[in-house]
């Protein structure tokens, strides 16, 4: 009998730094972060959050921002690497950067504090905190996890805790905080490293996704779509594989035509949610009947909990730790990203 290529053993020799530990202590990481509290000076009432941020560190921003659409909430506008004109006067503003030092992000923030913004500054440290300092804005510390796009949780869920001393987390809200965690903490062990591949959703997600020449095709409806982008970004990052993301009703518009003559392998995963508006629902269940019709097995991968935060973070959860399984199952290192890194090493002249 062969052995399974995602086994603990096999797990082992691919990834000698232990990246799967991490992803087993999201949880503990956003009961830590979600006890925070910050003291927020000037106006209390506001009428929008504007959150600042790039690559990993902007998951976060999506997340919340399809979660207030679910349960009701203030407009969350995200903006990754510019910012447009707006107002700011009733506005909160996050301004997030894991590492602490993306360019784009430290250059916001300084426009935002030119105008006075309200704003919250997280990071891990480094140039965002010092600056944070000289302007006197608020500013929570997290860790860094190996990574940052494996330290989600801690930007999520203190984002989610400035929310909260900003007024802008009810209670009622709260409530979907709290059980998001343990929502979360009830699903690692399914998606743990020592979980056989067949109780394992992640493990089962990944062999779908990972198989050589497959091109994941993955849509999320109004509410998921920040999760359909951070999981095509740690595909990504994470497995080096190209994929696509598209959300409806948008691609109900024009994405779904790909499909009438598809090409390569392509795999077509869809990211639920029950707070799905009813037009939307329709529409993605015919979708997929369209798809099996044509001979085409379509994934649906839903997240676990009552509330609407807690389907989003669990499917985030389920969809982020595929891809790393993903990763091993093609022989690649989910830590290293060499094309970023050299990049990043690009002088631009001013």
């Amino acid at each position: 009998m062969p052995q399974d290529p995602l086994s603990p053993q096999a797990i082992a020799r691919a990834d000698p730094k232990n990246v799967y530990r991490v992803y087993e202590a999201w949880p503990r990481f956003a009961e830590q972060e979600s006890s925070l509290t910050v003291e927020i000076g000037g106006a209390r009432h506001f009428d929008r959050v504007i959150y600042v941020a790039n690559g990993g560190s902007a998951s976060a921003g999506d997340i919340i921002a399809d979660w207030f659409l679910a349960s009701g909430g203030v407009e969350v506008s995200v903006f990754k690497g510019y910012l447009p004109k707006v107002n700011l006067s009733r506005s909160f503003v996050l301004v997030c950067s894991t590492s602490g030092s993306t360019e784009e992000t430290i250059l916001l923030m300084k426009r935002l504090a030119a105008k006075k913004a309200n704003m919250v500054a997280i990071s891990s440290g480094g140039k965002l905190q010092h600056m944070a300092m000289e302007l006197k804005v608020p500013h929570i510390t997290i860790p860094i996890e190996m990574a940052p796009r494996y330290s989600l949780p801690h930007v999520l869920f203190a984002a989610i805790a400035a929310l909260r001393s900003a007024s802008l987390v009810g209670e009622k809200k709260w409530h979907e905080v709290k059980e998001s965690i343990e929502s979360m903490k009830k699903v690692a062990a399914s998606l743990s490293s020592g979980s056989p591949t067949s109780q394992n959703p992640s493990k089962q997600l990944a062999q779908v996704v990972a198989p050589e020449g497959a091109l994941p095709k993955i849509y999320g409806s109004s509410v998921t779509k920040g999760v359909a982008e951070r999981f095509k970004g740690c595909l990504n990052e994470n497995a080096k594989m190209n994929c696509a993301w598209a959300s409806s009703p948008e691609l109900f518009h024009n994405e779904v035509e790909s499909w009438e003559t598809p090409e390569r392998k392509m795999v077509p995963v869809f990211l639920r949610h029950t707070a799905e508006p009813k037009y939307e629902r329709v529409r993605l269940d015919s979708f997929i009947d369209i798809l099996g019709m044509k001979g085409i097995r379509s994934l649906e991968i839903w997240g676990k909990g009552k509330g609407n935060l807690a389907q989003l973070v669990t499917l985030d959860y389920i969809v982020d730790f595929a891809t790393y399984y993903a990763a091993i199952l093609r022989g690649v290192d989910p830590l290293s990203i060499k094309i970023i890194d050299r990049l990043k090493s690009t002088v631009v002249s001013p």
